[in-house]
């Protein structure tokens, strides 16, 4: 099968390598899946370069998330050949292969009828924004939402999952292409953070009141700026730092605006609440049946379009998600 491969770590402009090497084998607690679609993420970046969470040995194939039809199973496994799944990937042998490891215990199983492209994104996109605003952000009707990074992946979705819950949407994002790649997600208001005075459009969007809850996936200055605009008992959903910086919440501040900073590390919530994700997987196939979500595929590519993919990605010239249909 083909695979990149990271054989030196690096900038994946270099370190990346398309090779012919044999299909993985599952082990305990793993499924063996071929690969129909994929998310193309940042953090794949951070992986070629040895400095994300996980560093697995070189040669190692990046793709963390992954979608496809499991082929075969390891020991402990009761996922069946055929069915169609998404999941995280069980690395070194990641999704940006023609066939790709998953590990079982973190997979959701999807309607047949529902396209791959759709399934990559309803697996992890829209489970963590959709465990970020009802599980840990308790948005409801009527509140004002804030999205940073609206036209992101996750903020996209949040726009979206806030939409049909009938919360008030304010999007942040920056160029006029991205608000309005936004404005068609749901969003009310729209607000450029590279020319407007952010502060200063919260306070006159939500007349001084402040927003109930921020969807924050990109820390740096926004967040100084945002958790300063939280109403009372706010709710600051810290998801990322796509921004590179990562801010600090004074306890004064936090207590004088009574609010919260609540974290959002949903990776990890299928070994320590797996039943809030089966609850959010329900929620979002019945949304995506009902036509409320609409999964933002900015473009598909094939496998051999994933460096330049990487590099669009780096350059923060993407809305939606890249998608990797091999």
């Amino acid at each position: 099968m083909k695979a990149w491969q990271v054989r030196t770590k690096g900038h994946p402009s270099t370190a990346l390598e398309l090779v012919d090497v044999p299909p993985p084998v599952p082990g305990p607690g793993e499924a063996l899946i071929r690969v129909c679609a994929g998310t193309v993420n940042f953090a794949d970046i951070l992986l070629c370069q040895g400095i994300y969470q996980d560093r697995p040995p070189v040669p190692f194939t990046p793709g963390l998330e992954t979608s496809g039809v499991v082929e075969a199973v390891g020991p402990g496994v009761d996922l069946k050949p055929g069915m169609h799944v998404g999941g995280m990937s069980a690395l070194p042998a990641g999704g940006f292969a023609e066939q790709a490891l998953i590990r079982a215990g973190a997979a959701l199983v999807f309607p047949d009828d529902i396209p791959f492209r759709d399934v990559t994104l309803l697996y992890s996109t829209y489970q963590t924004s959709h465990v970020a605003l009802f599980h840990r952000g308790r948005l409801l009707a009527g509140e004002w939402l804030l999205v940073l990074a609206g036209a992101s992946g996750v903020g996209a979705a949040a726009i979206q999952l806030g939409r049909a819950a009938g919360a008030r949407i304010i999007a942040a994002a920056g160029s006029a292409e991205k608000l309005e790649f936004c404005r068609a997600q749901g969003a009310e208001h729209l607000i450029d953070y590279t020319t407007a005075d952010v502060g200063a459009e919260l306070t006159r969007i939500t007349a001084s009141r402040g927003v109930d809850v921020v969807f924050d996936p990109v820390g740096g200055e926004m967040a100084e700026i945002a958790r300063r605009r939280l109403a009372w008992e706010g709710r600051y959903l810290v998801i990322g730092f796509a921004a590179g910086g990562v801010p600090a919440f004074p306890a004064n501040h936090v207590l004088v605006k009574n609010y919260s900073v609540v974290g959002v590390h949903w990776g990890v919530y299928h070994q320590h609440r797996a039943d809030v994700v089966r609850s959010a997987h329900d929620d979002i196939l019945r949304r995506y049946r009902a036509g409320e979500l609409r999964p933002p595929v900015s473009r598909t590519l094939p496998l051999d379009g994933i460096p330049d993919a990487l590099s669009e990605l780096e350059s923060r010239g993407v809305a939606g998600r890249l998608v990797l249909t091999p």
